[in-house]
């Protein structure tokens, strides 16, 4: 017997050493496995190097059979035995005559595209592997054979680099771009700059090889930053590539194409309407926004998990809900093909408007998470719902209602500038005085002065105030002037604060308003007799802004009171009672992405720290603050007080002068390189119990470690990535994975977050202090 051996590559396999290994280890226990993905994310090409490292440990010989060119069903048959280097008996006994060549043989099959074969392999495996107890085999396909047995493995795309990394060249997509581009063009330079560049164009690829590999190719002719331009069509760059590869792979369009013609007319018209989504979606938003012309929104339903099938469409399971996606270069090439686009995409406005009106009447009650969680992750559709309207005349009051009606979103969810950037552009689009003009005079002031801006955000208060006189809009102006308040007491004005704040709590009362922002008036009073040294008084601002949102169920007003109460306990003596306020307040901002809120927290937390003789601690922690207040785009600590901000100065140059220049600068670096949920998990495990701040260090635990597990389990307390700490060593980065995995394992820890916190705990210990 002759056997087809599998085809040999030109270039070098980059990246993907964690696929392999799981691939090998499922293989393993696995008769037939699948390997599924869309078109171009290497589902061929891994399964190849799986077999070049692993075969000889499976089993005695390898048959490749590439079914791309194998037009019908009744052909697969044939096609395997002609890699076998069979002859099998004529009519209707290959079948049987198969099964018998290939009972007594120790081989792995590998099926190379099956997708438009699905049928008629799916039956042969069914009566093959029964038949042939030593036969393996491994397919690829960009959709499962759908057969009992199977196991099927999704081929995820590269791994790609976040938007804000400064390590990009360690991602496995930017590694292959940079591969592949110096096969081609040996003179390209790589800097800073342009890593930065192939990490983007990466991730607008969405990571897919094929995508890549074809943009490295047109380095020939395009430069990065042609690549990026949104001039550029991303078909018409990825337009030429290898030529010597299957037909289906040498643009990619072509590849796209492949799988458009494999789906059923209602499936296609379906993927061209789910192209007007950006980003992610609901099933809900999809049955909503797609239903009609030919198609119910109980036939999506199924549809929509065809196409998960078919790889056309992903699903993403995030925080127990289901999540939906084009990648991008499906999605334009679904919008391409899109009949009725404007009708589409006002349908996509018209439902994100309804999240919009929606969310203004459940800011608060038991709804207010599941409002947060509903609107997390729809950033894009947002944009694209409120840039639809506002691109056109008759729609931009529309734009205009959005923008503001989303000020719960723009805060609580972490999206303060984007908010503020949308805010801008209605404003502009709509100079008419409007009680739409006026709530999105104020949202914006709002955010402004919350951000540090304080010169626009007091122009803008002061025309929402004047605007909702001139109109009748009684709760624009109680509400432009609640702010107006609070920029005075920010300035230093206690007076001037106390009588707007004031006035806008009565009218709020008036009005029959008690739900966040009314509740959110009480906490800045609480603050304002607080700061002035009337610390009964904040105190009982307090009690009633908690006792408020409580009936309410209210959480994000209740955080801000909680904040206050925080504040209270610290000019009164209390660090302790204060970090137990101020934990309360941070969960809470933590559970709705609040991140400028809780940089506040952390601000204050600080002081705490110092009074509790925290002093290194206090400096991490100073880091993290102002980690988190750019993230948001905080122009200056505490918004800008001028009280908050000079107690704040007197901490940091008593923690420096009690540390060291050398031991601060550690430690703020050490917080301020942490992210955002690696931040909030640190101070959250650090600050759990208040005798984590006095009781002497846990020795337990530490003598499990060997001596290279204790050192690094240091430098990632000192806030080093596993990149950094595997340069550091100078071993390798997956070496540093394994050590950090014993570590999480030995201590019963699920996070590095963790690991630094109890290494905080024991550095006195091993450092002898």
């Amino acid at each position: 017997m002759t056997c087809s051996p599998v085809p040999a590559d030109l270039t070098r396999f980059v990246g993907r050493e964690q696929e392999c290994v799981q691939i090998a280890e499922l293989l393993s226990c696995s008769r037939l496995m699948t390997l599924t993905g869309p078109g171009g994310v290497g589902k061929t090409r891994l399964a190849k190097e799986v077999l070049r490292r692993q075969a000889g440990d499976l089993v005695d010989s390898v048959v490749f059979v590439e079914l791309a060119e194998v037009a019908h069903g009744d052909q697969v048959t044939a096609a395997i035995a002609a890699a076998l280097g069979l002859a099998l008996d004529s009519g209707g006994e290959s079948l049987p005559s198969l099964g018998r060549a290939l009972q007594e043989r120790d081989i792995l099959l590998v099926l190379d595209n099956c997708e438009h074969l699905l049928a008629a392999c799916g039956r042969l495996m069914g009566a093959l592997l029964p038949a042939a107890p030593g036969v393996r085999v491994l397919a690829t396909s960009r959709e499962p054979l759908g057969i009992f047995g199977e196991r099927t493995w999704r081929v995820p795309p590269l791994s790609l680099p976040a938007p804000s990394s400064n390590s990009a060249a360690d991602s496995d997509a930017v590694k292959l771009f940079l591969d592949r581009a110096l096969s081609v063009a040996p003179d390209f330079v790589v800097t800073a700059d342009r890593l930065r560049m192939v990490g983007e164009l990466c991730r607008r690829l969405d990571g897919i090889p094929l995508a890549i590999e074809l943009a490295a190719v047109r380095t020939r002719s395009f430069d990065l930053p042609q690549m990026l331009s949104d001039d550029v069509p991303i078909f018409r760059v990825l337009d030429r590539g290898n030529e010597a590869g299957p037909l289906r792979h040498h643009t990619l369009r072509k590849a796209i194409e492949w799988s458009h013609d494999l789906c059923t007319p209602q499936e296609q018209a379906l993927w061209s309407r789910l192209a007007i989504f950006s980003g992610s979606f609901s099933l809900a938003a999809a049955r909503e926004v797609c239903a009609g012309d030919g198609l119910t929104g109980d036939e999506i339903v199924p549809l929509i998990g065809n196409l998960v099938e078919k790889s056309v469409v992903t699903c993403n399971v995030i925080e127990a809900a289901p999540r939906y996606r084009l990648l991008e270069s499906l999605r334009v090439f679904g919008l391409e093909r899109c009949e009725q686009v404007e009708t589409w995409r006002r349908r996509h406005r018209d439902h994100y408007l309804g999240l919009a009106l929606e969310s203004t009447h459940t800011s608060t009650g038991d709804e207010q998470l599941v409002t947060v969680r509903r609107l997390q992750g729809e950033l894009p559709n947002i944009r694209s719902a409120v840039g639809y309207s506002l691109s056109r005349s008759s729609e931009r009051l529309i734009g205009l209602e959005m923008t503001g009606a989303l000020w719960f979103y723009w805060n609580a969810c972490g999206h303060l500038r984007d908010g503020c950037r949308w805010l801008q552009r209605a404003l502009a689009e709509n100079p008419e005085s409007t009680p739409a003009r006026a709530k999105a005079l104020w949202v914006l002031g709002w955010y402004e002065m919350v951000q540090g801006d304080k010169a626009n955000a007091r122009l803008h208060l002061e025309a929402a105030r004047d605007m909702g006189r001139a109109i009748g809009d009684a709760s624009a102006a109680a509400t432009a002037m609640q702010f107006l308040g609070t920029l005075e007491e920010l300035d230093g004005n206690s007076e001037g604060a106390l009588l707007l704040l004031e006035d806008a709590q009565r009218r709020h009362r008036k009005a029959g308003e008690d739900g966040a922002l009314s509740i959110l008036c009480g906490a800045q009073l609480a603050m304002l007799h607080t700061l002035a040294g009337r610390i009964d008084e904040g105190r009982r601002q307090c009690d009633v802004a908690v006792a408020q949102a409580e009936a309410h169920d209210e959480r994000w007003a209740a955080s801000w009171a909680h904040w206050n109460r925080g504040l209270v306990h610290h000019f009164a003596g209390e660090p302790a009672r204060s970090v137990e306020s101020l934990r309360i307040a941070l969960t809470a901002k933590a559970s709705l992405r609040d991140w400028l809120g809780a940089s506040a927290c952390v601000e204050v937390m600080v002081w705490d720290a110092v009074d509790l003789g925290r002093l290194e601690y206090a400096a991490r922690l100073l880091g993290i603050g102002r980690m988190l207040c750019r993230a948001m785009g905080g122009r200056q600590p505490l918004f800008g007080s001028a009280f908050l901000t000079a107690r704040r100065a007197e901490y940091v140059e008593g923690i420096r002068h009690a540390t060291g220049v050398e031991n601060f600068q550690r430690e703020f670096a050490a917080g301020l390189a942490l992210d955002i949920e690696e931040a909030i998990d640190f101070v959250l495990d650090m600050s759990s119990v208040r005798a984590s701040l006095t009781v002497p260090p846990d020795r337990s635990h530490g003598d499990a470690l060997t001596a290279r597990e204790r050192e690094i389990s240091r430098l990632i307390y000192q806030g080093l990535s596993n990149a950094d700490i595997a340069g550091s060593l100078t071993i390798s980065r997956r070496t540093v994975e394994g050590h950090v995995n014993r570590i999480l394992a030995k201590l019963n820890f699920r996070s590095r977050s963790q690991v630094a916190v109890w290494m905080a705990r024991r550095e006195p210990v091993e450092s002898g202090r």
